[in-house]
């Protein structure tokens, strides 16, 4: 069997088992006078003398620390009965739970872990030991000086999970099960340690590895959030801990890592209760909004945030987003596009003049003279919403706004660009869909330009746009579906006859719309259709005969 990953942990515990812990008792840590005198005797005989002593009450344990710390460490040699060795792990799973002494539980987690990191791969010996770390989740939660005894059961188990080189498949099997019980056991502690290894920028051997030890733990924090099983476990208090992690956290990870532990956040009962708010509330209050980073993370948290009264106005004041100008061609312009629409889905009645007239300002700027589409069209997308948001909160100002002829023709002149390239993204989408390569990217680049005409042609007819919409990026849209496919032999087929020197190998390209050719090819459709009972004619072009005998 390979080396396992866990002998650095290993250590770790040993060192800590060097320092003094203060850990409360509530019975004595060693054996009491009359029994301390008792011969230690055999691996087997001191598992005897445990059985006996908990067969009444289990609590008695606490009496015969000093034999269990013996059969512990007869376990941990290999020199020992093998199911001597299994059995007293198993005792432990049993009854580690009703241990009160903080040096004997300790000792215990040391001796577990060395096992787990040692040579030994007997898959029972293996099994009973990381159960042996789950039945600590009880004991744990009783002083917040043990919750480290199910934080380190949880990073052992973690581990055992993820070394598929160094343990059986059955051995990780029962770790992850040991995992869900001592989450059920001691939640709070190993979220914490979930939290811990999302975040936890530690130096590896491997960087896949810390990628691995990453998506597993936020893997199993996202199980553990949306689990019904647990609803029970998240108090209030656990709740605003989690939450003050998540924040903490926040700005360590990368994107990917950003909208999913977002989305955690958000399904907290708290933040729920008051439609994201105290998401929002803790992020700004350890954040200022003047990187890009904290600027694309409120625009991504502004996702979580239901339309509720807040006022963004003060801190979108002090970062000068209200006044500075988006930029029209980078990230950052969308960006700070998307916290304005959130200042304006959010605006008070105290604050809506100031984001009315901000938003107005950003997307006339934006506009320009409607001659030309900004690079990046989604930006303007988003400034459309942020307008008719603030539009329905101020109706009277927003329709002379709309009658205003600058603006109508403004909006008149990039709705006319617009249509003009709609269909030719269309057209370019369904060539990227026959060779296979369309994605969720360009159903959004589709539904963006929908959305942007739509919104457009309604201001250029100067009332409000009609209906729902929905925003390009926030829900995954669907690609327009191909009316026919063709078998590759045919389609290379066709390629190959037509194929003009020195192109490329596209096949026949239907005409783009709006040409002559396009034109032609569509009124010759139309012109060429037919009734099949017309003139008294069958569908085959010929004159029906009457039945022999005259009917």
């Amino acid at each position: 069997m390979a080396p396992k990953k866990k002998a650095a942990a290993a250590k770790e515990v040993e060192a800590e088992e060097c320092a003094t812990v203060e850990a409360t008792t509530t019975t004595p840590p060693m054996s009491p006078p009359n029994e301390a005198s008792r011969p230690g005797g055999s691996a087997a005989e001191l598992y005897a003398t445990l059985q006996a002593a908990v067969a009444e009450d289990p609590a008695k344990v606490n009496d015969f620390v000093r034999e269990l710390l013996q059969a512990l460490s007869d376990a941990e040699s290999p020199d020992a009965p093998l199911l001597v060795r299994v059995r007293t792990l198993e005792f432990i799973s049993h009854y580690g739970q009703h241990l009160r002494d903080g040096n004997a539980l300790k000792k215990i987690v040391t001796s577990l872990v060395k096992i787990l990191s040692g040579p030994e791969d007997t898959p029972q010996l293996l099994v009973a030991a990381v159960q042996g770390l789950s039945s600590l989740g009880p004991v744990s939660v009783l002083d917040k000086k043990w919750e480290y005894l199910s934080r380190e059961g949880a990073d052992v188990l973690m581990q055992v999970m993820l070394d598929e080189e160094g343990f059986a498949e059955a051995v990780r099997q029962a770790a992850s099960k040991a995992l869900d019980s001592l989450i059920h056991t001691a939640f709070r502690p190993v979220v914490t340690k979930l939290l811990h290894w999302i975040s936890d920028n530690r130096e590896t051997e491997s960087e896949e590895q810390l990628k691995k030890e990453r998506r597993m733990a936020m893997a199993r924090l996202r199980k553990v959030a949306h689990a019904s099983s647990l609803h029970s476990q998240w108090t209030e208090e656990v709740q605003e801990h989690v939450l003050s992690l998540l924040v903490r956290v926040l700005s360590t990870v990368t994107v990917q890592e950003f909208v999913q532990l977002t989305s955690i956040a958000a399904a907290l009962p708290m933040v729920q209760a008051e439609a994201g708010v105290p998401l929002l509330k803790a992020f700004l209050a350890q954040n200022t909004l003047n990187t890009d980073r904290a600027l694309e993370s409120l625009s991504i948290i502004g996702q979580c945030v239901g339309v509720t009264p807040y006022d963004l106005v003060p801190v979108l004041e002090e970062a000068g987003l209200l006044t500075t100008p988006v930029e029209v061609n980078t990230a950052r312009g969308m960006w700070h596009a998307k916290v304005l629409l959130l200042a304006a889905r959010l605006a008070t009645p105290d604050n809506i003049d100031k984001v009315y007239n901000a938003v107005l300002g950003q997307l006339d700027h934006v506009m320009q003279d409607g001659a030309a589409l900004p690079e990046n069209v989604t930006t303007l997308e988003v400034l459309l919403f942020a307008v008719m948001a603030v539009g329905h909160k101020k109706p009277v100002e927003m329709l002379k706004h709309l009658n205003d002829d600058a603006f109508a023709a403004k909006c008149n002149g990039l709705t006319e660009l617009v249509t003009r390239l709609e269909p030719l993204l269309v057209y370019a989408v369904k060539k990227r869909m026959q060779r296979s390569v369309a994605g969720q990217k360009e159903a959004e680049v589709l539904a963006c330009c929908h959305n942007v005409r739509t919104i457009l042609s309604a201001f250029s007819g100067k009332h409000m746009p009609m209906g729902a919409f929905t925003e390009s990026w926030l829900h995954k849209n669907k690609l327009p579906t191909l009316k026919r496919g063709r078998e590759p032999e045919a389609a290379a087929k066709t390629t190959a006859a037509t194929a003009v020197p020195g192109a490329g190998q596209l096949g026949v390209l239907p005409p783009l719309p709006g040409t002559e050719e396009h034109a032609r090819k569509r009124s010759r459709g139309q012109a060429y259709g037919y009734n099949k009972n017309r003139g008294g004619k069958n569908g085959n072009d010929r004159f029906q005969r009457r039945r022999r005998g005259g009917h």
